[in-house]
């Protein structure tokens, strides 16, 4: 995989585990609370058990050798995860989110076909 593809995934697992741990930071940064969400530590826990496991994972693993399957199953299930992201932004109305989640997506897409 060329280094600069291994570079923006590191980048991109890594903003998604920071949010994550943004969101057990301070719920409200992720998510302001409005009359349909209000401002609880539950969903924001929920995110960050995926969201930093997973990200850090996927930002190591893109530096190791792929040797196997494993690396193109892991970053399949960031690109799942990412979709989904995406898909909560935009139903909610979180530009940020839908663009981060998106841009995660393109990375994540890239690498697995830098690997085939």
């Amino acid at each position: 995989m060329p280094w600069w593809i291994a570079l923006l995934n590191t980048l991109a697992a890594l903003a998604s585990a920071g949010f994550g741990v943004a969101a057990l930071i301070s719920p409200g940064l992720i998510a302001p609370p409005s009359p349909k969400r209000t401002e609880s530590r539950f969903y924001p826990a929920m995110y960050a058990v995926r969201a930093i496991p997973l990200g850090l994972a996927v930002g190591v693993a893109v530096w190791l050798p792929s040797t196997s399957v494993v690396l193109p199953l892991l970053l399949g299930v960031a690109v799942f995860a990412q979709i989904a992201d995406a898909v909560i932004g935009a139903v909610s109305r979180l530009p940020g989110m839908l663009v981060g989640a998106c841009f995660a997506v393109a990375c994540h897409a890239a690498a697995i076909i830098a690997l085939l």
